[in-house]
């Protein structure tokens, strides 16, 4: 009987520790996902705050595959679709629910109540929607080339990595958003700039070597103020430049020194 189940249920025989690491990610993504469906001001915060921890789960299931071993040779596909979830579909969810304003009516509307042609548009919101758009495709094209072995040098990443832009809208959504009463078409756009970055060939630290201690301090210090907001602590605004100071400097100086061969 215990074969039979085996035999029937295979697949899951084959997990792994690594594959554990992966499959917990892409559930912390779905859990953020739902909590911005849910819509309300604490539930996008909670949602913010999941997103830095799938990043640093992400972080372990390579370890985690050196160190245990695994049973079968898809890991890095499930991998890839786990950090679909978690750093695609996800932020691209958090931009549209947090940027796409209802009130303001449709991005694109050709048609009025009454169904005659009547195109009306808002600027707004189709920047908005595009902007989250681009952050769901970009990702996705980046991960599928991450799959099949377009992944940089050891120590650095051909272009944005997706949990780097993630981690980037997260810092600037914590304050610069709707749940704190911020409407602005700047923030979104700009966030469409940046998830251009993904499709780039800067090169992009890796948390290995003398580069991983910094970016797990980043992650904590991201973590850190997303808590202090969702308590309604007035320090998180004393802590928030830090972490937008240190996501700078991995967005922008770490890849200028790189590009000088700082590091070699």
């Amino acid at each position: 009987m215990d074969m039979n189940l085996r035999k029937i249920f295979k697949p899951l025989t084959l997990i792994s520790y690594a594959d554990m690491a992966t499959l917990l990610s892409a559930s912390m993504g779905f859990l953020a996902i739902t909590y911005m469906i849910d819509g309300s001001e604490k539930s996008f915060i909670v949602a913010m705050l999941i997103l830095p921890f799938c990043a640093i789960i992400d972080g372990m299931d390579g370890a985690l595959a050196r160190k245990f071993g695994t049973k079968h040779h898809y890991g890095k596909y499930l991998d890839s679709i786990s950090d679909s979830i978690c750093f695609g579909i996800a932020p691209s969810i958090l931009v549209y629910s947090l940027y796409y304003n209802l009130e303001r009516g449709p991005a694109v509307d050709i048609f009025d109540d009454n169904f005659e042609i009547n195109f009306r548009y808002n600027i707004d919101n189709i920047i908005a929607i595009s902007s989250a758009l681009l952050i769901a495709i970009l990702s996705i094209i980046r991960l599928a080339n991450f799959t099949i072995g377009d992944q940089g040098s050891d120590e650095y990443f051909s272009g944005l990595p997706s949990p780097g832009l993630t981690m980037f809208i997260v810092v600037i959504s914590i304050k610069y958003s709707q749940i704190n009463d911020f409407s602005s078409i700047i923030v979104p756009f700009s966030i469409g700039l940046v998830s251009l970055l993904t499709a780039s060939t800067i090169p992009y630290a890796k948390a290995r070597k003398q580069f991983k201690f910094p970016i797990l301090f980043g992650l904590i210090v991201l973590i850190i103020t997303i808590v202090l907001r969702y308590l309604e602590q007035a320090l998180w605004l004393i802590v928030w430049p830090l972490a937008f100071l240190l996501y700078l400097v991995y967005f922008l100086v770490l890849p200028l020194l790189i590009l000088n061969n700082y590091f070699d």
